[in-house]
């Protein structure tokens, strides 16, 4: 027999759930365990070990942190045109704070190994997290390889996540509002048939949330506006990269824009590559949300792709001063209310692409995870981040 390792990573505030779920989901071909400190002996009906070593940043603060360093590092060396998630793994890296190295005996029995790759990646999706294969292939807990060494990925896009018993750390308690406000919208769910996790809190609880101020939300919509347009023109038959610019410097003629240092890298980019103008051409998505926001549209149930058109037309039919004109910001409840159901939306998605199943209730998840992104940073959620640095987790 030969020694097989995999690598566990998460980012988690409950250390113990890791063992839990890895004694659960093995317990049907379990003998027996050894518990130790740091270390998880298991015994498999064949008489063959697993070994599971534990670190976290809790416990073992400087090895988990040397880790991230040497692996962020590696992974910054491929090449790739996958920039945007290589960028987002790196983050996710950063972001680990558990590490638990796995070793167990590799027989010619394949069936046998399947079994135990494939209870791994079903215990990494309990605790969302990531397992690291040998050839340097970082692969989520449903099986999709999310970056390799060689610049490979099967996602089209890929945002930061972690548990949420680690992301409500010092977060203040839920107010009656907050659980009011949950349990208004998990009965909406319910009439509806969309599934729910009764447990999942809001991204940002009412005491948290900062609503931007109509001039920066006003100057974040036409950023998006310009990149959204750019990336249309870059995906058309005929389009070019001068033309696309030129609609930038349309939208700039009327509106102040700020691009964030992602939108402004890809924009200098001369020769993008395609699946990237597809990314950020969804950003017409948050448009809309912001559109919404400011009271100059409406917000209808995510079940199809915005209209575009329609926003096109606010937008190049107004100046600053006309569009301010119209403004009438909706209040802090009704956007705090819309945050928590899309944020609810967003976990049913989720938890349908894990079991292979279709969106509950005909909703579209790529214009569920953008209204996310964009309700985020909309109330200041994630420690009032920066564009580029909001996640949206669930």
């Amino acid at each position: 027999m030969e020694k097989r390792n995999i690598t566990l990573y998460t980012v988690i505030g409950n250390q113990a759930r890791i063992p839990e779920a890895i004694k659960k989901h093995f317990n049907p071909v379990a003998k027996e365990y050894d518990e130790k400190d740091k270390q998880l002996t298991l015994i498999l009906q064949d008489d063959t070990e697993m070994t599971f070593f534990f670190n976290h940043s809790n416990t073992n603060p400087q090895f988990v942190s040397n880790h991230q360093t040497g692996m962020a590092n590696y992974f910054a060396q491929a090449e790739t045109k996958h920039e945007d998630i290589k960028k987002n793994i790196i983050y996710q890296i950063q972001y680990f704070n558990s590490i638990t190295g796995i070793t167990f005996e590799e027989n010619e029995d394949q069936n046998r190994t399947n079994y135990i790759i494939n209870t791994m990646f079903a215990i990494a999706n309990e605790i969302k997290g990531f397992l690291l294969f040998p050839a340097m292939e970082i692969y989520n807990g449903t099986g999709e390889l999310v970056f390799s060494i060689k610049g490979e990925t099967e996602l089209e896009k890929f945002s930061p996540i972690a548990n949420a018993d680690y992301l409500d750390t010092n977060r203040p308690e839920d107010t009656e509002a907050d659980k009011a406000r949950q349990r208004h919208f998990i009965e909406k769910l319910k009439e509806k048939g969309i599934p729910y996790a009764s447990h999942l809190r809001s991204s940002i609880t009412e005491a948290e949330a900062q609503i931007r101020m109509p001039e920066e939300i006003l100057k974040r919509l036409a950023s998006l506006f310009a990149v959204s347009v750019y990336s249309e023109v870059m995906l058309s038959e005929e389009g070019s990269r001068e033309n696309a610019l030129e609609y930038i410097d349309e939208v700039k003629k009327r509106y102040p824009i700020s691009l964030s240092p992602a939108e402004t890298a890809y924009i200098d980019n001369e020769s993008p590559e395609k699946n990237e103008c597809v990314q950020f051409v969804w950003r017409y998505e948050c448009c809309t949300v912001l559109l919404w926001a400011l009271g100059l549209d409406k917000l209808n149930y995510p079940d199809e792709i915005c209209d575009v058109r329609g926003i096109a037309s606010i937008l190049w039919n107004h100046t600053l001063d006309s569009l301010q004109e119209k403004i009438r910001m909706r209040g802090k409840d009704e956007i705090l209310d819309e945050a928590d159901l899309i944020l609810r939306y967003n976990w049913a998605c989720v938890d349908a692409r894990i079991h292979g199943k279709e969106t509950p209730a005909s909703l579209e998840s790529g214009v569920v995870q953008e209204r996310h992104y964009v309700f985020n940073w909309l109330t200041g959620a994630n420690n009032q981040a920066e564009w580029d640095d909001i996640q949206p987790n669930t």
